[in-house]
């Protein structure tokens, strides 16, 4: 859990104390707290490496801020991508799209503002920038994310008027 809140930081929670609730409403306490940041605007988890990405902190620029959760009581910092600045949300796969220059790594798809901003993160100490894209009118760039058959969608306000969802080839 991130949140906006100053001095924040992570709160990891572990869902199975739900289970054992005996005569609701409850009370619960955080598993564990990660301070190394403040606020965040997002979280993102990718189940499949165990990685968690916050976004929108008040650490790496606001950029793409790596936690390693496989010790989920215990999480501990991985890496940070900083390069494109801001990201308002991300989504972070092991990718097996068309493109099999890619496949098995893990890419993450950054909305960042005014940018779609696709990074590799397989390494996490080093990560690499593969696109940054804008588009005209796009406005803000709020969220971006795979589709099952690996089509890739973006959410961008335009001109200040409602979202519009958009293909991007």
């Amino acid at each position: 859990i991130v949140s906006e809140a100053s001095a924040h930081g992570l709160q990891v929670f572990d869902l199975t104390q739900l289970r054992s609730v005996a005569s609701p409403p409850a009370t619960f306490s955080e598993t564990a707290h990660f301070s190394d940041f403040g606020t965040a605007h997002n979280i993102a988890l990718n189940t499949d490496t165990g990685f968690a990405y916050v976004v929108g902190a008040d650490t790496c620029s606001g950029g793409i801020y790596m936690l390693d959760l496989s010790s989920p009581a215990s999480p501990s910092y991985a890496g940070c991508y900083s390069d494109d600045g801001y990201t308002h949300d991300v989504q972070c796969v092991v990718y097996s799209g068309p493109d099999t220059t890619h496949t098995g790594k893990e890419i993450c798809f950054a909305s960042n503002e005014d940018t779609l901003t696709v990074v590799d993160v397989t390494a996490k100490a080093s990560p690499v920038q593969l696109s940054r894209t804008t588009y005209v009118g796009s406005g803000y760039s709020h969220q971006a994310w795979l589709t099952d058959d690996a089509e890739l969608r973006a959410r961008f306000e335009r001109d200040g008027r409602l979202p519009a969802t958009v293909i991007v080839t």
